[in-house]
């Protein structure tokens, strides 16, 4: 079979699950009313190219791979030796908090950015700083002990400290992702490969006919919709 028409299939494919998955987190929400969810949040870059890097938000609740929400970050520039972007700006992280975690009672995991130590109504987050050789650090993230959270109304949570699962999931995407150097910032075709990698994440566990035959309902009723 010629590869040109398997690549076809394959882009046609990602862009549409793109659209499904964009449209389908527009409705997603996190946290309940009442009691207290656990969540975890981190950064990555999901390419780069000599100083310019494509930078996504991940969130996902523990145990629930459904939840997965992938933002986009503003394209980042560096020096052209530089290991990496950085961490999230704090005034984009607080954009994202206030948009998808205020008020929704959360215990929300990280790693040791300062960004993620901005206050947010209704989420819990304790990262902890401490003096030493003369100037106050942030304490890195320890991925093998308990935690231990004190809650508003003063009761007492013991969780597993950092983010094994959204780490796991970024590992996911990444390891779905083909691309070459050619690929920019800004590309839409990376772009929707990404959002591709998400479906099927949330599709873990699930039968991927049943998941594919779900995906076309919903494309050709929007396509019915316009007519």
């Amino acid at each position: 079979m010629n590869h040109k028409a398997v690549e076809r299939i394959e882009k046609s494919l990602a862009f549409t699950r793109k659209a499904y998955v964009e449209s389908e987190q527009k409705l997603m929400r996190f946290g309940f009313t009442k009691g207290h969810k656990w969540m975890e949040a981190e950064d990555s870059p999901a390419q780069s190219r000599v100083m310019k890097w494509e930078q996504w938000l991940g969130m996902v609740a523990r145990g629930k791979p459904s939840s997965l929400v992938l933002i986009r970050l503003p394209c980042v520039t560096t020096r052209k030796r530089a290991p990496g972007p950085g961490a999230i700006k704090k005034v984009h992280w607080t954009k994202i908090a206030n948009t998808w975690l205020k008020g929704r009672n959360i215990i929300l995991h990280t790693d040791s950015a300062r960004s993620y130590k901005a206050k947010v109504a209704g989420v819990l987050h304790e990262k902890k700083r401490v003096w030493k050789a003369g100037k106050w650090i942030w304490k890195p993230p320890t991925f093998v002990r308990i935690a231990k959270h004190t809650l508003p109304d003063g009761r007492r949570l013991t969780v597993k400290a950092g983010t094994q699962v959204v780490d796991r999931a970024w590992r996911y995407i990444k390891d779905r992702l083909k691309i070459n150097q050619n690929v920019k910032c800004n590309s839409t075709l990376l772009q929707a490969k990404i959002r591709s990698a998400q479906f099927e994440y949330w599709q873990r566990g699930k039968d991927a006919w049943a998941s594919t035959g779900e995906l076309f309902t919903w494309y050709m009723s929007n396509i019915a919709e316009k007519f």
